[in-house]
């Protein structure tokens, strides 16, 4: 984790991760290595390195996972709220299918921040991870694409940071 730690730009390092790192506290600086802002700066091997650190240390290693591929794969972020019909819609672990163009049907997995499940009518900040990232490079921000399948919503684009060259 120091090595992690290393690669953070010191002005986005909190003065906390160092004084944690000189006192072992591994949990609180692997917390604080996975919420450091910026995307840019963020490569493959810095989130492999926490997804690794987190496996060692018998913790989920699927967020540090889903942010490297996010890392070479570009951030698609939307404010997703499904229908006051949909089935409960888990935060994780889900592969709907998406309209993304008024007559395409793709495919993305999805992560809800902020809850375990997101409940018909409700609204949510999620994360899309494409399938297959081109079918969806015509997106811009506050463009709507629409929900798919038994828990059916819309999607109002929030972020797009495109792909590493």
């Amino acid at each position: 984790m120091r090595f992690a730690a290393s690669l953070v730009p010191s002005e986005v390092r909190s003065a906390d991760l160092l004084d944690y790192l000189d006192l072992e506290e591994w949990e609180l600086v692997l917390q604080l290595l996975g919420e450091s802002d910026g995307n840019t700066w963020q490569t493959p091997r810095y989130w492999a390195l926490l997804a690794e650190a987190a496996t060692q240390m018998d913790q989920d290693d699927a967020w540090f996972q889903w942010r490297c591929v996010e890392s070479i794969q570009g951030v698609l972020r939307v404010e997703l709220t499904t229908a006051v019909t949909a089935e409960p819609l888990r935060a994780r672990g889900e592969r709907p299918s998406w309209d993304v163009t008024g007559k395409h049907q793709r495919v993305a997995a999805l992560w809800i921040e902020s809850k375990p499940v997101l409940g018909p009518g409700e609204r949510a900040t999620a994360r899309l991870r494409p399938f297959v990232p081109p079918a969806w490079a015509h997106l811009i921000r506050g463009d709507t694409i629409t929900l798919l399948g038994s828990s059916p919503g819309t999607a109002k684009i929030i972020e797009k940071i495109p792909p590493r060259p």
